[in-house]
């Protein structure tokens, strides 16, 4: 038996109040699902807490600033929720690649966007186990692929 429920995101309220039990997952997936909550959520889009969030949506169509400073910016955000908002991991490491890509458009043929890749590395506390993690975002506006 597990110690631990783990819910899958999003949450479906809706088939509680039908007597329906909630779809569960793994520990990894949960970690998973909490961190790409993390990384989609704008700060100040949580009304009771304000620091719940990552600066991706800040950067999200900043064009002026340095894409290496962008990239620390983003890196340094990720590392300070994960280290505050995901409790499970320990010796969390971030690394943040940013880079242009040429994608097909409806109007023009084709347009540049910034890609933001997140590599997130640590070890689950309660089992001391290596976690991976990779996600992407296009930027400008915001969109996950």
């Amino acid at each position: 038996m597990m110690k631990h429920r783990y819910y899958s995101l999003p949450l479906r309220l809706d088939e509680v109040i039908q007597g329906k039990n909630l779809d569960q997952c793994s520990l990894d997936d949960s970690i998973v699902q909490n961190i790409h909550l993390l990384m989609t959520t704008a700060f100040g889009e949580i009304e009771f807490d304000q620091g719940f969030g990552c600066i991706i949506w800040e950067t999200d169509f900043d064009n002026l600033t340095a894409v290496n400073r962008l990239r620390d910016q983003v890196k340094q955000s990720i590392l300070s929720v994960l280290q505050q908002y995901e409790k499970r991991l320990e010796k969390i490491r971030v690394e943040v690649t940013i880079r242009q890509e040429e994608l097909p458009a409806k109007i023009n043929g084709r347009h540049v966007k910034k890609r933001i890749i997140v590599q997130v590395n640590g070890l689950i506390r309660s089992t001391h186990q290596p976690f991976n993690f990779i996600d992407s975002f296009f930027a400008g506006p915001l969109s996950y692929q």
